[in-house]
């Protein structure tokens, strides 16, 4: 027998070498790939049972160190959540209630822009607010955030990261469900470059990412800790994707009408063809509105606001029942209060609401490059207790304003309770000015500085308000006996919008609208001077500068409460304002609709109102 091992041997020993090396190569591929499968699944089933870990602990409103963030959690869970539409519904059991009719308001001019995002007017978004709705929304009674669109909120304890798990049964008017996605999108649209949203983007540029966990999960990450995140968070009102993606940029900027949203009205016409500038806007119910489902259905058929610029037009479509609404002016209160044919179509509502805003004069401290009198600290409150303040609010506008110490409305916790305004104390006020330098050197009746310049303030103003022009008269003869010269100039409005742009202004008197809780940066932070800023009387203090950037960052409602006291008490110190007044709002309504009450924030809206049967009218 021949043992030898041969070339043939070889080969065949050499191939099958091949194929078991094959074989192993094969399994450890196999391996490796089972392996890969392993860790997506592993991924995946993670990534899932992270979202349920999120989603339970919202349900439980506590959330574990870590899990989209960091922090312990603070919010509201499931549980605490009650029906949203427990008051509306509620409102449904008043004597006399009823489903149907129109609702006719009165706005003042025309309305330019009805798409969200882009600047318009306050008419834009009064309309707004009945066809769009946010996460969260202030209970009009108590001021607390409550869950609406969203059930649970969390944030997390270093202030960065806000989640909210949404409601599953909310639709748009076209009854397609509203997600996270619109969520996302909403933000992504605000932040668009191409979007023209400049004062929104400003405010949502504090936020990181606003990332979707599933269809009903999103979270709000913030770059720092911002006092009102939770407000810009949860009070951005949604927009549906499916509708708006379909229009580029330049259509979004320019088409006027593109209002499409979840609440419980809707546009009359198709929102593509509305038209700016109609003598009337018209909402009506959305018969698709996802309350329905919880028992809550919009009373009133339709909303409606005509244009009427002139007063005494308004105020005879009142009497004549052609509008079911009618605001008076404090200085008109004395006469239109006692009116009779006003009493007999409407009953008189008064209120002051919380956060409603102020009226003052602003000292524009610093022109064409040099610093003005006003860069004195003694001029500027000189010039406040120059100003009998108590008597122009009982005199000129009879006694429905109140006189303020700063931006802070006084029934709100911003508010620092320890300040008094400054007194009306003329001689004070002149002993402030002698020791600024500005004394009567020529025995005329008139002071000067040391170069002879005599003391003129130029006040402007808007013009075509009356209220606005005799307070100015009232100023010049009060500043008059302490040899001060007011010049009265009243503005016409955009003239007057470009002056504050330029700075270009001597002294003017003009109202911020107010917030339960206000930021005062964008107002009085010495950065907001150029850029167009709103600080365009030139007021620089760098602790102020300090202090609302610090109370801006802290989440600790009290210890920011603190600040805004210290923040406060700046503003009385330095008057860059003088501060005036905040004011009480008198309305009428028309009698025939039912449950109108005042609240915190005013009277209540109209999705709480109803207009009994036999009483319901259509507009012409």
């Amino acid at each position: 027998m021949n043992n030898r091992f041969g070339l043939r041997d070889l080969v065949l020993v050499v191939l099958l070498v091949a194929v078991l090396v094959s074989v192993w190569l094969g399994t450890i591929e196999g391996d490796r790939r089972w392996e890969k499968l392993e860790g997506v699944e592993s991924a995946l089933a993670e990534q899932g049972h992270a979202i349920n870990r999120v989603r339970q602990q919202l349900r439980e409103g506590v959330l574990a160190v870590g899990t989209v963030g960091g922090g312990v959690a603070s919010g509201v869970s499931a549980e605490q959540v009650s029906n949203p539409f427990e008051k509306l519904i509620a409102a449904q059991s008043s004597e006399g209630f009823a489903e149907g009719g129109w609702y006719i308001d009165r706005f003042r001019s025309a309305v330019g822009k009805l798409t969200p995002l882009v600047p318009a007017d306050i008419y834009q978004r009064t309309i707004e607010s009945y066809v769009l709705e946010p996460l969260i929304k202030r209970d009009p009674d108590t001021l607390e955030w409550e869950p609406f669109i969203a059930k649970s909120w969390w944030i997390s304890d270093d202030g960065l990261s806000y989640v909210f798990e949404l409601r599953r049964d909310v639709t748009f008017a076209d009854e397609v469900p509203l997600t996270s996605a619109d969520v996302v999108f909403t933000y992504e649209q605000i932040m668009n470059p191409q979007i023209n949203a400049p004062a929104l983007k400003s405010y949502y540029s504090r936020i990181e990412s606003v990332q979707a966990f599933g269809p009903h999960l999103v979270m709000f990450r913030f770059k720092e800790p911002y006092f009102l995140a939770l407000s810009f968070a949860g009070g951005m009102t949604i927009m549906p994707k499916h509708y708006y993606e379909r229009f580029t940029p330049e259509q979004f900027n320019t088409m006027p009408g593109l209002l499409f949203g979840s609440g419980p009205y809707r546009l009359k016409d198709d929102p593509e063809d509305w038209e700016a500038g109609a003598q009337s806007v018209e909402l009506v119910r959305n018969e698709n509105y996802w309350g329905q489902a919880l028992g809550y259905r919009p009373p009133v058929d339709r909303l409606v606001w005509r244009i009427t610029s002139e007063e005494t037009a308004a105020l005879q479509q009142f009497k004549n029942r052609e509008i079911d609404r009618y605001g008076i002016q404090p200085d008109q209160y004395p006469v239109l209060s006692e009116d009779e044919g006003l009493h007999a179509e409407g009953e008189l509502h008064s209120y002051r609401a919380a956060g409603g805003g102020y009226r003052y004069i602003g000292w524009n401290q610093r022109r064409n490059g040099e610093p003005t009198k006003y860069a004195d600290v003694r001029v500027r409150r000189a010039l406040t207790m120059l100003t009998d303040r108590q008597r122009l609010a009982d005199e000129l506008l009879a006694g429905q304003a109140f006189v303020t110490s700063g931006p802070f409305d006084a029934s709100t916790n911003q508010s620092n309770p320890e300040i008094e305004p400054w007194p009306y104390d003329p001689e004070t006020a002149r002993a402030l000015l002698a020791e600024a330098g500005w004394e009567d050197r020529d025995g005329d009746g008139s002071i000067e500085n040391a170069s002879g310049e005599p003391f003129v303030v130029n006040l402007i103003f808007p013009s075509g308000n009356d209220g606005y022009l005799r307070m100015a008269l009232a100023l010049k003869d009060s500043y008059a006996r302490a040899g001060i010269l007011v010049q009265a100039n009243p503005t016409e409005w955009n003239t007057m919008l470009q002056k504050l742009k330029e700075r270009d202004f001597d002294a003017i008197s003009l109202g911020w609208g107010g917030a339960i809780e206000s930021d005062p940066y964008q107002i009085f932070h010495s950065s907001q001077i150029e850029g167009g800023g709103h600080n365009s009387i030139h007021y620089v203090n760098s602790e102020l500068d300090a202090l609302i950037e610090e109370a801006r960052v802290t989440v600790d409602e009290e210890a920011r409460t603190a600040l805004w006291h210290r923040v406060h008490q700046h503003l009385h110190d330095d008057q860059p304002y003088t501060f005036l007044f905040n004011f009480r709002s008198n309305v009428f309504i028309n009698k025939r609709v039912g449950n109108v009450r005042v609240t915190k924030t005013g009277l209540s809206p109209l999705t709480e109102q109803f207009i009994p049967l036999g009483l319901q009218y259509h507009a012409n």
